[in-house]
C-alpha cells in the first residue's frame, strides 16, 4: 500500500485539544474475507504511523463484537467506525454516514437492517447509547463488501480501496479537529 496523503490533517487550522479524544475503530472478522476491512484499515494506519503524533487519537481493533462498541464509545468524545456495511450502495463503494443518517435509513427501508455484519445492529447500539446518555459524536466509514465467505484475505477489489478508506479517515479526523 502506498502512503496516504495526510495534507488534510497537517492543514488543520486549530491544534488538537488533549481532551478531544478520538477513537478510530475498525470492525470485522479477518477470517471472513471482506468483512475484515475495518481491522485491515486499522492495521495499515498503524503500519504507516499516520496518527503517531496525535496523543488524543486511539486506534482500536474492534473485532466482531458490536456490543463492546458501547464501552469504547463511553471513553471517547468522537469516534470514527470503519466497517463492511450493506447500506444499499454498490459493491466496493465507500460511504460516510452520521448517526442520524443511519437512523433515517433504517426507518425508511427495512433493507438497511443489515447495516453491519456483526452481532448487534448499529441502530441498536445507538439506542443503547441514548439510553445510557453517552453522547459521542460518531461517523461511520463503510464499504459494501464483495465477499464475506471463509477467507483470510480481502478480495482484490476491496483491498484496493484501503488507501481511499484511509483518506476518508484522515478527512474525518481533520473535520473533528476543526470543530474544536
Amino acid at each position: 500500500m502506498g502512503n496516504s496523503n495526510i495534507s488534510n490533517i497537517n492543514n488543520c487550522s486549530k491544534p488538537v485539544d488533549k481532551n478531544n479524544r478520538i477513537g478510530i475503530i475498525g470492525f470485522g472478522n479477518i477470517m471472513m474475507g471482506d468483512d475484515g476491512i475495518g481491522v485491515r484499515v486499522i492495521d495499515e494506519i498503524k503500519k504507516q504511523g499516520i496518527f503517531n503524533n496525535y496523543k488524543n487519537i486511539e486506534l482500536i481493533d474492534g473485532g466482531t463484537s458490536g456490543v463492546d462498541l458501547i464501552f469504547i464509545l463511553q471513553n471517547v468524545d468522537k469516534a470514527i467506525i470503519i466497517d463492511a456495511v450493506n447500506a444499499g450502495q454498490e459493491i466496493g463503494k465507500i460511504a460516510v454516514f452520521k448517526t442520524d443518517e443511519i437512523k433515517k435509513m433504517f426507518k425508511k427501508n427495512g433493507a438497511f437492517r443489515s447495516f453491519s455484519f456483526h452481532d448487534i445492529e448499529l441502530t441498536e447500539i445507538f439506542e443503547l447509547l441514548k439510553t445510557l446518555n453517552i453522547n459521542t459524536e460518531i461517523k461511520i466509514i463503510g464499504i459494501n463488501p464483495e465477499n464475506v465467505g471463509y477467507s483470510n484475505k480481502l478480495s482484490s477489489r476491496i483491498e484496493s480501496k484501503i488507501p481511499e478508506m484511509i483518506s476518508e479517515v484522515e478527512k474525518e479526523v481533520a473535520g473533528f479537529n476543526q470543530d474544536i
